[in-house]
């Protein structure tokens, strides 16, 4: 006997059959079956074993109450009599007329009364299927039967019972589930390579479960199919119920309702799976090795840069500056999708300009005689958290932004798609850069280590980025450069035209598309 507590003088009551507290005669408060709001006080109805508000406990059909207090009860659910549902109308495939719950015969999938599976009856139920009619085998149209081989056991089938499902005839004894081997009896069944199973066995092999929620995704109502949506490069398959749910701000992957893998939480309120966890740099301090292996890989290209100050921070951080300089932010603490490219990093920089001037003469105002130039990029700013590969991506990124700033020679103020996508390019060379050094093409296992796949993805992302700006204008750039075959030369016709080298920028615009996807 169950226990409970009563709400008002809280007293541990021991009779789970008591509807008033023994002590303060409190009527017990519970939870109503079909609202699941407490009950607690005024009249209640007990069904089943169930107590609910009077008014909720109604029809499920016509959704009335019961006045008369009689109902009836099928698949666990409370009815008025004329409102059950009717069960469907089974009409005999000779005759039309209503089966009925007498006996039937079963042949070749259509439903028969007994007297109306002629020739004239069957006594040995050994018979042959000619266009879809039954006959005994000496009164077949024609001399000789077709010989029928059964899809199951390759053997021929004479005369007597037999099934065709999907075009394939069976020896009935044959058609079994492909999974569990056992027959179907009334339970329906699922074709796949021609193969049968049971609906259950079927799931259990070949239908994808939810990688949010770990159940099997389920079937659309028409029982036929399925439908689920994917996270493009990683193939997580989710219920589309799950679309909105925070992702990763470093894979995108999305956040798994099972309390153990739940992701971790940055001081910005930025989630981040546990692949990425173990590689992410949290702090100014850590970011140095990063800035080192970047600076390495610049020179390397032909690029040097001074030593500047990094500088990880918060995503409310980055996005104050952003704001201060006019430049686009991005709401990273909603954890939702990432579509094309955000902003994780900004170069502080400046161009200040002083003009100098002279009195020529005592009737003559100033004149400008000289216009100094002033370049200086302050810092760098990158969000705090991000995976190794995608923080040195960013600062490659940055670095760029920090090249064109400090050098005399380039203008004042490039084309946004121009700047930008000379940027990517080289964020994307130096992802290349890393899986050349890194990965042994060699060696399956590390090509299917996490970090190797995260740089494919962060590859991925780069090619695929439809954004006009930064998508467009790293294609721009990437053709030229597969075109000029040279950084320098690159550079160069920026210095000169402030233009990639001989290309029309038109030819790169493309519409924005939504990466995610469904498949059904």
């Amino acid at each position: 006997m169950t226990a409970w507590s009563c709400a008002s003088c809280t007293f541990l009551n021991d009779n789970e059959a008591l509807a008033q507290c023994a002590v303060c005669n409190a009527i017990r408060v519970v939870s109503c079956a079909k609202c699941r709001q407490d009950i607690k006080f005024g009249p209640r109805l007990r069904v089943h074993g169930a107590t609910y508000h009077p008014d909720c406990f109604n029809c499920t059909a016509c959704h009335k109450t019961f006045p008369t207090n009689k109902f009836s009860v099928k698949d666990g659910k409370p009815y008025h009599s004329e409102c059950l549902p009717k069960e469907p109308v089974i009409l005999c495939a000779k005759c039309f007329e209503e089966l009925g719950n007498g006996p039937r015969l079963t042949v070749s999938g259509q439903l028969y009364h007994p007297n109306c599976f002629v020739c004239k009856p069957f006594p040995t139920h050994q018979f042959m299927i000619k266009d879809g009619d039954a006959y005994h085998p000496n009164c077949l149209p024609s001399q000789a039967a077709a010989v029928v081989t059964c899809a199951k056991c390759q053997g021929d089938i004479g005369f007597g019972p037999r099934l065709t499902v999907s075009g394939s005839t069976y020896h009935t004894g044959c058609f079994r589930c492909a999974g569990c081997h056992e027959p179907f009896g009334a339970q329906q069944f699922q074709i796949k390579d021609n193969e049968p199973y049971h609906k259950e066995c079927f799931k259990l092999l070949y239908n994808p479960r939810c990688e949010v929620c770990d159940n099997y995704i389920p079937f659309k109502p028409d029982g036929k199919s399925i439908a689920y949506k994917e996270v493009p490069f990683w193939n997580m398959r989710y219920c589309p119920a799950h679309d909105d749910r925070d992702r990763c701000c470093s894979c995108q992957r999305i956040e798994p309702l099972a309390a153990n893998k739940k992701f971790d939480v940055l001081s910005d309120g930025r989630k981040v799976c546990h692949d990425c966890s173990m590689l992410v740099v949290l702090d100014t301090i850590e970011v140095k090795g990063v800035v080192a292996e970047v600076w390495e890989f610049m020179e390397s290209i032909g690029i040097r840069l001074p030593k500047l100050p990094v500088y990880l921070v918060e995503s409310q951080v980055l996005n104050e500056h952003c704001h201060t300089l006019n430049r686009k932010s991005h709401d990273h603490s909603s954890n939702k999708p990432v579509i094309g490219h955000v902003t994780r990093g900004l170069c502080l920089s400046e161009i200040t300009q002083v003009k100098h001037m002279m009195r020529r003469g005592r009737s003559c105002g100033p004149e400008v005689v000289s216009v100094e130039k002033n370049r200086s990029v302050n810092a760098i700013l990158i969000l705090h958290g991000l995976p190794y590969d995608l923080t040195a991506q960013v600062l490659a990124h940055e670095a760029t932004h920090s090249f064109i700033k400090l050098s005399d020679d380039f203008p004042d103020h490039l084309p946004m798609m121009v700047e930008e996508g000379m940027c990517q390019l080289m964020s994307y060379l130096y992802l290349k850069y890393k899986q050349l050094i890194e990965e042994d093409e060699t060696n399956p296992k590390m090509k299917a280590s996490f970090p190797a796949r995260l740089r494919q993805f962060l590859v991925m992302q780069i090619e695929n980025d439809q954004t006009p700006v930064y998508g467009d204008g790293f294609r721009a750039a990437f053709e030229a450069y597969n075109r000029v075959h040279s950084l320098q030369k690159m550079f160069d016709s920026l210095r000169r035209t402030g233009q990639f080298p001989n290309q029309d920028l038109a030819l790169y615009v493309h519409s924005t598309t939504n990466l995610e996807f469904e498949i059904a």
